[in-house]
This record gives C-alpha cells, sequence and structure tokens, in this order.
C-alpha cells in the first residue's frame, strides 16, 4: 500500500480498556479515545466482513476477511495481511440488531462519541440480542475505499486490537495503516469465537478514495459466522 507517510506527531492517552477511535485536541497534541464498552447507521460500500468460522454455502473459510460489493464476495485477507489504512476520524461504536436475513438493514444505537460507551443495550428480541458493534471506513489499497461495519465478539474483539496497536504507536495522521498479523482464538463458557490482531506501520495522508463520499446501499451486517 503505497500511500504517503503523513508528519508524526505525540498521541497522548487512549485505551485502557475503555476507550474508542475519536480524536481530542489538547493543544498541539491530539488524543485517540476509545471506549472497549465492557460495564440504523448508514454506511458506504464495499462491506468487509470478518469470518471468525466458515460460511454456511462455503464461500469464504474461517478467520477471514471478505469484501461484498454489487460484483459480489472477494476474499481480501491476503491483502489485510500486507497493509490497509483505517480513517479514525470515522469510527462510530455502539449496539446494533441484525437477525441475518438478506438484504435487511441493522438496526444500530450509536455512542454519543466513541470516546464512551455510553449507549444502553436495548432489550433483547426473543433469542436474538443487540450486539456490541462498530463502523469504520478503510482503504484497501489506493483505490478501493471499504466499510468495516461489524457486530459480534469477534469483530469487536478486532477493533480492539486495531485500536490498541494505535495507542501502542504514539503518533498521528490521518489514516493509520496496519496489517492484519495474527489470528486470537477467544473461548466462552459456551463456545468461542476468533479475533484479527492488528500491528501497527505508519501515519498516511488519506488516499483520494476515502475523499469521495459518493452514496452506496446499505446492506444488513451479517454476524451468522462471528461465533462458533
Amino acid at each position: 500500500l503505497n500511500i504517503p507517510t503523513a508528519p508524526r506527531r505525540e498521541i497522548v492517552g487512549g485505551f485502557s480498556g475503555a476507550n474508542n477511535g475519536t480524536t481530542t485536541k489538547q493543544g498541539s497534541k491530539i488524543m485517540y479515545d476509545f471506549d472497549e464498552g465492557n460495564s440504523t447507521g448508514a454506511a458506504q460500500g464495499p462491506f468487509l466482513n470478518w469470518h471468525a468460522r466458515e460460511k454456511l454455502d462455503g464461500s469464504m473459510p474461517s478467520r477471514s476477511f471478505s469484501l461484498r460489493s454489487e460484483d459480489g464476495l472477494e476474499d481480501v485477507t491476503a491483502a489485510m495481511k500486507k497493509s490497509v489504512a483505517f480513517d479514525l476520524e470515522t469510527l462510530r461504536t455502539g449496539w446494533c440488531f441484525s437477525n441475518g436475513t438478506p438484504g435487511v438493514a441493522p438496526e444500530w444505537v450509536w455512542n454519543t462519541t466513541p470516546a464512551r460507551f455510553d449507549a444502553a443495550q436495548p432489550a433483547d428480541r426473543g433469542e436474538d440480542k443487540w450486539k456490541k458493534g462498530f463502523s469504520i471506513r478503510l482503504a484497501i489499497g489506493k483505490d478501493k475505499p471499504a466499510s468495516w461495519s461489524q457486530a459480534g465478539a469477534g469483530a469487536w474483539a478486532g477493533l480492539v486490537s486495531l485500536m490498541t496497536a494505535v495507542k501502542a504507536d504514539g503518533g498521528q495522521g490521518e489514516t493509520a495503516v496496519v496489517a492484519m498479523s495474527d489470528v486470537q482464538e477467544i473461548k466462552f463458557s459456551k463456545g468461542g469465537t476468533s479475533a484479527p490482531e492488528f500491528t501497527f506501520k505508519k501515519w498516511a495522508d488519506r488516499p483520494d478514495c476515502l475523499k469521495e463520499e459518493d452514496a452506496a446501499p446499505i446492506v444488513a451486517v451479517d454476524t451468522s459466522d462471528d461465533e462458533f
């Protein structure tokens, strides 16, 4: 990913188990706060999706990333392992409800700011629960914009990894260039999931493909293969 490197400035504060990717200026310093949230939003396509397990139709393997566009589903795991640029200014977090019905947009209850996970979890609908989720824009290569808009434990843990890497670098820029470096296996009392882990590479200017804000169709968030 050949994106010009932006000037580095100090990044302050950030991630202590209750922080998100919005920026707060303090003099010449910028804080990237991130609320991990332990206590209907429109998104632009194409849409990035993390698959903790293999899709039921076999179209995507487990522990992989896909990109869904009008042309169909594309495996972009290899590209995510090289480098992608996340636009942290676009990060939103909150609660998402989707029963997985194809073509039906998910419902979102957004936090006031990514710096605080302040939205109360809505009541369950029968066996269907609202899940912690997020939406963020990124560039896969210089000319391929995407939105990672997803809910579920595996995807959320991936976002936590991303923001942890951002804080650890201690710098600042228009986009954070990172690479998927590993997969974390997460065990629950019943079942488990997996999550992508990211390594920070550099700060970079926002690529032109992320500056274009053309409208795009809204699709349902696919959470059916997030846990197993």
